[in-house]
């Protein structure tokens, strides 16, 4: 299983299983994980992602770290404040796009820029990885400055935001 250490965060991707408890029993993942979530709540087109992506993890064990959500643990407070992850594996020309989303309470205070590095770091070292994107909402400055601090490029712009690292 991929674990990834920060300064103030463990990072993994969440198993399929895992994922079912996320999405259907949240205290039985909080039980499981030792930890409870404060991360945000998912809306419904989140949860109808979210769902996709389970099933495809559970047809693609191989490569479910990109077909799974990582959470985001605070290693203090023992507790998840944020998940990011791939929207899949990487296509044909070599790249991820990547999501990410931060509890209310600890936005701001640089977790995420420290989770998307970690998990970029991680990602651009594996096989077949050329580079990451991300889609943010043109107002969305929190996102985009993460993105930023990180080296991404903005390389178009419509409705949204497309950057590539």
């Amino acid at each position: 299983m991929v674990e990834l250490e920060t300064k103030r965060l463990r990072i993994f991707p969440i198993t399929p299983e895992q994922s079912r408890l996320w999405l259907e029993d949240l205290p039985a993942l909080e039980r499981q994980l030792g930890c409870p979530y404060r991360g945000e709540p998912l809306g419904e087109a989140e949860l109808r992602a979210a769902r996709r992506q389970m099933d495809a993890a559970r047809e693609d064990l191989v490569r479910y770290p990109y077909r799974t959500a990582w959470f985001l643990v605070h290693r203090e407070e023992k507790a998840v404040i944020g998940t990011a992850g791939f929207l899949g594996p990487p296509d044909r020309r070599g790249e991820l796009e990547i999501r990410y989303a931060m509890g209310s309470a600890y936005r701001g205070r640089g977790y995420m820029t420290e989770a998307v590095e970690a998990i970029c770091r991680w990602a651009l070292g594996q096989p077949g990885v050329r580079h990451i994107t991300a889609e943010t909402d043109l107002m969305g400055r929190a996102s985009q400055r993460v993105l930023e601090h990180l080296g991404f490029q903005k390389y178009r712009e419509e409705e949204t935001l497309w950057w590539r690292l």
